[in-house]
């Protein structure tokens, strides 16, 4: 019988996207093939500031800052001190953001997971991430333009996709996903919204033509949308809860990216969240966007702005092809980016390297 392999992972926050979606949906699979992942989530989160009390208080202003950060890296201790009863540490990003601090004193073999092109933040990053990757036994990497920078650097690197719990996105059931008003929608945070705001006049056009269509758009904050008819859009806030059944609802999905390598750094992850609904994505041909689209015929890739507008009405007025593409985007998942795979990738991978 195959022993149990005892891990512990280091999180960036409960809430983190990247703690969320590469380590915590992993550890029940985990469990049952076999390895125990320790996933305690920090008191204070990793991209937390400074409190507004701490602020106010004119003793501390000039140090706050620091003072903060320390606060934080003593934090984590008790989970550097766990990882020696460990048979392998997971690392999900740097501990604090672009600093080496406790890392050295985690215990080895350390896996280091890295989700997006951290090191183009800053130079202070960059060396940080260079830092951790010569120290890691290997890099977890969320896709191939990642693994290549690391491979660079790391002694090894595995390219491991960010997973798509299927259960959750799954796509509606009931109505007709080709009956009523047609939704088109976006799901981010509020560092993604220039994203979507750089499509706005292709959706103004695309509204302006389908005249019972609407947008939907899922975020942190509403979006400042001035180009569009407001009683178009429909702004939902983002929660854990909320965000799978709205995706849901959609008829499209979109995913607009500039040209650029930090793009190029992106795990298609909303992508892959319309495609596990079984929803067509209409997206940006950069990086891993380009790579999914590429692996079936899931979706359509706008570059122009004539594009999008192409791209969203064809959808409209083609909707068995709109089914059609969705139904192969949700098998594709399935075999491809689906929690159960990517989790029996990683007991693989962790019990190789521990």
């Amino acid at each position: 019988m195959m022993r149990t392999l005892r891990v512990e992972a280091v999180l960036s926050g409960r809430s983190t996207p990247s703690s969320r979606f590469r380590v915590l949906q992993h550890v029940a699979p985990l469990r049952e093939l076999g390895v125990e992942v320790s996933a305690r989530p920090p008191r204070i989160n990793k991209y937390s500031s400074v409190p507004d009390r701490w602020k106010r208080h004119r003793l501390v202003t000039a140090s706050a800052r620091p003072a903060f950060r320390a606060l934080k890296v003593a934090s984590r201790i008790p989970v550097a001190a766990r990882s020696w009863s460990a048979d392998l540490t997971w690392l999900e990003r740097e501990v604090v953001p672009g600093k080496v601090t406790i890392e050295p004193l985690l215990h080895q073999p350390l896996l280091f997971d890295v989700d997006d092109a951290i090191w183009l933040i800053s130079d202070e990053y960059a060396v940080a991430s260079r830092r951790l990757a010569r120290r890691a036994r290997c890099v977890l990497a969320g896709n191939d333009f990642l693994a290549g920078w690391f491979g660079d650097i790391a002694p090894t690197v595995e390219r491991v996709w960010t997973a798509i719990d299927t259960d959750r996105f799954a796509p509606r059931t009931g109505a007709d996903p080709g009956s009523g008003r047609f939704v088109v929608g976006w799901t981010g945070s509020a560092t993604t919204l220039p994203y979507l705001l750089s499509i706005e006049r292709p959706l103004a056009k695309f509204l302006d033509a389908a005249r019972d269509a609407k947008l939907v758009v899922i975020a942190d904050i509403a979006p400042q949308l001035r180009d569009l008819p407001p009683e178009r859009v429909e702004f939902v806030r983002w929660s854990p809860s909320r965000e799978a059944p709205v995706v849901a609802g959609f008829d499209a999905g979109l995913m607009p990216l500039p040209d650029s390598d930090w793009a190029r750094g992106k795990c298609a992850f909303k992508m892959l969240q319309y495609l596990s609904c079984g929803l067509p994505a209409v997206v940006s041909p950069v990086g891993m966007n380009r790579q999914v689209l590429d692996m079936a015929d899931v979706g359509i890739a706008a570059s122009s702005p004539d594009e999008w507008v192409e791209a969203l009405l064809q959808l409209y007025s083609d909707r068995d092809r709109a089914r059609r593409l969705g139904c192969s985007g949700r098998q594709l998942v399935e075999r491809t980016f689906s929690v159960k795979v990517v989790s029996r990738q990683l007991a693989d991978i962790f019990r190789r390297y521990s």
